[in-house]
């Protein structure tokens, strides 16, 4: 048996408190030069507020199986200008804790600065694959999710996206919870919270290309139907630019299974 002192015990936790203090300054010096970096670097930021609405289906041919399709409405609040639309379609393939997928993504890009409107849609093709991997933790849900997106950008408004564009390879990862707040009586959870954090690197220009927070909920409504609505905000750099999007994003969605086994 060891026996510390009074002596020895005290410095022992005075040395633990300093290294502590220490510590806990260091965060701070590092959170207060990472508030003041944007001011520091004298980047452009453009304050934008846009709202989303989603449909998404999923066909569900087998337990392992599924078809999953979004079409997706981006527009400016004020002005109310059409910013993007986009269509995903990807097929899946789960088993157990594993989610692979791939498919094809089609985009029309329109106005980035709402009050410079536009006179031409960009294209853009993407073929996309990606892995994601479920992990619960208890009742919550803890997803991870790497997708690849190869990039096909219209580079010529006089002929289309599939004759002449230029091509970017993008990485995806997302982490993220659901957390289940309220089930029914077939033991369904009718209304449950999500949150998540996903960055985005591409291979050309800038490294960065945006990162992404999410905070949205749930709310069942039949075995066939769902709706979604949330917040989700966007920091992202302006492809070969220091300039940057900083995007308050309110989303809602419509989502739709249907079963087909």
């Amino acid at each position: 048996m060891v026996v510390i002192s009074p002596q020895k015990w005290q410095l022992k936790t005075h040395r633990n408190c300093w290294q502590s203090k220490q510590i806990l300054k260091k965060i701070f010096y590092i959170l207060c030069f990472l508030s003041a970096a944007p001011a520091l670097s004298q980047r452009v930021v453009n304050h934008q507020s846009l709202y989303w609405i989603r449909y998404q289906n999923q066909l569900i041919f087998s337990p392992v199986f599924y078809w999953n399709n979004e079409i997706d409405n981006r527009r400016f609040f004020n002005p109310d200008v059409e910013n993007q639309f986009i269509f995903h379609s990807r097929f899946h393939y789960k088993k157990g804790k594993w989610d692979i997928g791939t498919g094809l993504t089609l985009s029309w890009i329109y106005a980035q600065k709402p009050q410079n409107g536009y006179d031409h849609s960009t294209a853009e093709v993407r073929p996309v694959a990606e892995v994601s991997f479920d992990q619960p933790l208890g009742k919550v849900s803890f997803q991870q999710r790497l997708r690849l997106d190869n990039r096909f950008v219209e580079e010529n408004q006089d002929q289309s996206v599939w004759e002449d564009s230029f091509f970017v390879f993008r990485m995806r990862y997302r982490a993220q919870l659901k957390i289940p707040l309220k089930t029914n009586t077939e033991n369904i959870t009718i209304i449950s919270l999500r949150t998540a954090y996903e960055i985005m690197l591409n291979n050309k220009e800038n490294t960065f290309d945006q990162s992404r927070v999410y905070l949205t909920g749930e709310f069942y409504l039949t075995k066939q139907f769902s709706l979604e609505t949330g917040y989700i905000y966007i920091y992202q750099q302006r492809f070969g630019l220091d300039e940057y999007f900083s995007r308050n994003v309110f989303r809602f969605s419509v989502l739709h299974r249907i079963q087909l086994n």
